[in-house]
């Protein structure tokens, strides 16, 4: 049920809030912009919403240098309807600097994007919201991040937002995080979904960002005037709710504390389209046509994902071990690989879980930029200690910018040219691949 209540009411003191035992048991939000969160979206139903939910986390993202998104629906133009001194239009053209002006501060380089829909009849332009929100995650899928109002916030916009975001998301694959709101006005300890609720930390830098975010939205915290009307509508009490050293979302789908690439196979089964692109087509075929052998006692393939490239492989080796971080991507490539009995699928990351034994091919195929800068040195000093005389390493990646991730294919191969200290055996390279192989090991 929609609770009843008005702004005017006192609410819930917020040291009664923090006084609450369970915040002490809640799971930390680990968001690691650089690694695969390709693009934040925050969407707010009112100017305001953005920095009062998800003030600290737009801050954070846009400091690493993560595009952000930041939608806001409608102009919070209903905000004072009995105002004597500002009629609605002229109030959304406050808000919308006001909303400008707080972003600036937060994510001076977001883009911010007005759909100037109804305040209080934003249910009725849902498909307007969902529109705006798959415009921009749909590219990107599981790289995205979408933050919305919490859909049992008790206020009629903040829900149909939350509700439409949770449609989206579920329909691209892109990470949900719901930020109550008028919960914390409302709400007691009882109304809060703690079992899916997660915190993050704020640091003194994003705290102050935060506040000086919340002080441009003037027409929010202090009174339009002294008229009746006019009254403030966020007063000391509400704003104390948003002034904790951290932020507090809700996980409906509970993928905030699942890996990356679990996610990406959970949702997409098949994410990087291996079975059915033509770039993944023609590289297998390139890497089969570039093996520098017709044989290979016991080979590696680390980052196997469903395992076509394995398939591929594997009539060439007698012994073939593949494995992937992702539960869900190992049983893919199990299922796969069934007819290749020479064939062993593992669940495990690099350079963590590299296997006992050497090797006459290692293969490390679209996976290297994925790695940071510390684990891809040490997978290709791993690589070389493990490879037996006469053996090789290839080396296969995407030859084109790698949004999210700190580096590129051509990172990874400078690195690897440097720290394998092998001959380079074959190389190709075009507009699409980069391709090399590199030994014999001596």
């Amino acid at each position: 049920m929609t609770p009843a209540f008005d702004h005017l009411d006192s609410g819930r003191p917020e040291q009664e809030w923090l006084a609450d035992e369970r915040w002490g048991s809640l799971p930390t939000l680990t968001i690691r912009p650089g690694r695969g969160l390709r693009r934040l979206v925050v969407i707010a139903a009112h100017p305001d919403d953005e920095t009062l939910g998800a003030g600290g986390l737009l801050h954070l993202v846009a400091q690493a240098g993560v595009p952000v998104d930041v939608i806001v629906a409608s102009d919070g133009e209903g905000s004072h309807p009995d105002s004597p001194t500002y009629d609605r239009a002229q109030l959304a053209r406050v808000r919308r600097i006001e909303v400008m002006d707080a972003v600036a501060i937060l994510a001076p380089d977001a883009r911010v994007r007005h759909l100037g829909l109804p305040d209080g009849d934003l249910a009725a332009h849902a498909a307007s919201v969902a529109a705006a929100l798959r415009e921009s995650v749909a590219d990107l899928g599981v790289g995205a991040v979408i933050a919305a109002p919490w859909r049992h916030d008790g206020h009629t916009d903040h829900d149909a937002l939350g509700a439409v975001a949770a449609q989206v998301a579920e329909q691209t694959g892109a990470l949900l995080l719901e930020y109550p709101i008028w919960l914390w006005h409302w709400g007691s300890g009882d109304d809060v979904p703690w079992a899916r609720l997660r915190v993050l930390p704020l640091q003194d830098e994003q705290r102050a960002a935060k506040r000086r975010a919340l002080a441009t939205h003037v027409s929010q915290i202090e009174p339009l005037s002294d008229a009746l009307g006019d009254e403030v509508l966020l007063g000391a009490g509400m704003l104390a709710h948003f002034d904790r050293p951290f932020e507090a979302f809700v996980d409906s789908s509970g993928f905030a504390e699942v890996e990356l690439f679990e996610r990406l196979h959970a949702t997409r089964g098949d994410p990087w389209q291996v079975r059915s692109s033509d770039y993944e087509s023609r590289k297998r075929d390139l890497t089969v046509s570039m093996l520098p052998a017709r044989r290979f006692a016991r080979a590696y393939e680390p980052g196997c994902s469903v395992g076509e490239l394995s398939a591929a492989l594997a009539p060439h080796c007698d012994s073939l071990i593949c494995q992937d971080l992702s539960a869900t991507a190992v049983q893919e490539a199990t299922d796969r690989l069934a007819a290749y009995p020479q064939v062993q699928v593992r669940q495990g990351s690099v350079p963590h879980d590299w296997p006992e034994g050497d090797f006459d091919l290692i293969v490390l195929s679209e996976i290297g930029y994925f790695l940071s800068p510390v684990d891809l040195d040490a997978v290709l000093r791993r690589a070389r200690m493990t490879l037996r005389s006469g053996g090789y390493v290839l080396l296969c990646h995407w030859a084109h910018p790698i949004e999210g991730w700190e580096l590129d294919g051509r990172d990874v191969h400078a690195r690897a040219g440097q720290l394998l200290d092998l001959p380079v055996h074959a190389r190709q390279v075009d507009d699409d691949v980069l391709l090399e192989v590199f030994g014999p090991c001596p």
